[in-house]
């Protein structure tokens, strides 16, 4: 998938001092392991199930866990990873979307607006379920009867008709205390079209399955990142979009477990490329995932040219409109309808990541892979605009109306 695949980093140390990655802290949490078995059942020193087969263990070594099929340790992250450049709301509507103009959505939507079988799973830090322009945007888990206190469809969470908080370890993946990206995020892939409301999603018609695994106080684990990226595999995720620096991660092995498993399910991964203006960022190495930069959008003088903040690089697989994009946010407590403009990488990689959930909604026997080489193949070329920084933007900017036919 990558134009070029470096070498991994391998760890030297499990108990080693906080590492820090730019402006990013982590350490081992110590005793603390995530397992994977062959099928085998764990019943000691059990700190809490992960997944299927997949567990986090606690007051333990790594050494007396060779038996098993692997075991990494859990990492504790410090840090705003967000992959956000700034926060401008605002009150403009559909004709200010030009990231649909850009990527020509309404000519895409001619042959599919996307199927409600196709969800997109987005990990984030809070979602505003109740915004009247994403109420009837999210996946629901039909299996699971809301708020009985059981268990109904045996996946190991309780009640989880619309997603999880793996952070608290519940279903309540709203977040007055976070500021808005979740929501703006969700927004981007799948607001309501037709409603009189704000704006429109790129792909209007599929779903999205809000998963929140960053806490209120600027950290989380490899162990909340396992578990988030199984559960959406797991509970029918057909594409996972992450806008959260994972340069820190490109040397945690439980976190490339995790990554290796969402693309052995033929599940599409898709990541920001980051905000620091850089070349061949740490991420790249990463080569499952899909990496997203981002190019101005608004002003046609300045389409398509890449955003000051975008990282960029052989490593980089496509580009999107990102700065900025208007999309519903979450604003106050009792505000259902408020919209804004966010830019970022984090704005790119959903537009990028919606356009592929349109191609598998025209395309319903595509694999992953067929997917992805659409959206590459469809991709317009942007190099006149972007003469410095030439076969580093990936396959180009992503056009919707191509890659739907």
């Amino acid at each position: 998938m990558k134009y070029l695949v470096l070498s991994m980093m391998i760890m030297s140390s499990v108990y080693a001092l906080p590492i820090k990655t730019g402006e990013h802290f982590r350490t081992a949490i110590p005793g603390e392991f995530i397992v994977k078995t062959a099928g085998e059942k764990i019943a000691q020193n059990v700190k809490r199930v992960l997944g299927k087969n997949l567990y986090l263990l606690k007051d333990t070594t790594q050494k007396s866990l060779a038996k098993y099929k692997y075991a990494y340790p859990n990492y504790q992250y410090f840090g705003d990873y967000k992959d956000v450049e700034s926060n401008r709301p605002n009150d403009i509507n559909f004709e200010k979307q030009f990231h649909h103009q850009m990527v020509k959505t309404t000519v895409a939507w001619n042959t599919t607006s996307g199927d409600e079988k196709i969800i997109v799973a987005v990990t984030d830090n809070e979602f505003q379920i109740d915004h009247k322009d994403l109420e009837s945007s999210w996946w629901k888990n039909q299996d699971e009867i809301a708020n009985n206190g059981i268990d109904d469809d045996g996946n190991g969470y309780i009640d989880d008709v619309v997603g999880w908080d793996f952070f608290n370890n519940d279903n309540n993946v709203v977040d007055p205390t976070q500021s808005t990206h979740g929501t703006h995020v969700s927004g981007i892939i799948a607001a309501t079209a037709n409603n009189k409301s704000g704006g429109v999603g790129v792909a209007p018609g599929v779903k999205v399955m809000p998963l929140k695994w960053y806490g209120e106080d600027g950290s989380w684990t490899s162990a909340i990142i396992s578990e988030t990226y199984h559960y959406a595999v797991d509970n029918g995720a057909k594409i996972i979009t992450t806008s959260y620096n994972v340069d820190g991660f490109v040397d945690d092995q439980a976190y490339l477990a995790a990554i290796k498993y969402i693309r052995s399910h033929d599940v599409i991964i898709f990541n920001s490329a980051g905000n620091a203006g850089q070349k061949n960022p740490p991420r790249q190495k990463i080569k499952e995932l899909v990496l997203v930069c981002s190019v101005k959008s608004g002003n046609e003088k300045k389409q398509d040219k890449k955003s000051s903040f975008s990282n960029y690089g052989t490593g980089i697989d496509i580009c999107a409109p990102g700065d900025p994009v208007y999309a519903p946010i979450k604003w106050s407590t009792g505000t259902q309808d408020h919209y804004g403009e966010l830019s970022g990488t984090s704005m790119a990689a959903p537009v990028a990541a919606a356009v592929a959930a349109l191609i598998w909604s025209a395309h319903p026997n595509f694999t992953d892979e067929e997917v992805i080489q659409k959206l590459y193949d469809s991709a317009d070329n942007i190099d006149k605009r972007n003469f410095w920084y030439k076969k580093k933007l990936g396959a180009g900017r992503v056009n919707a109306a191509k890659a739907v036919l």
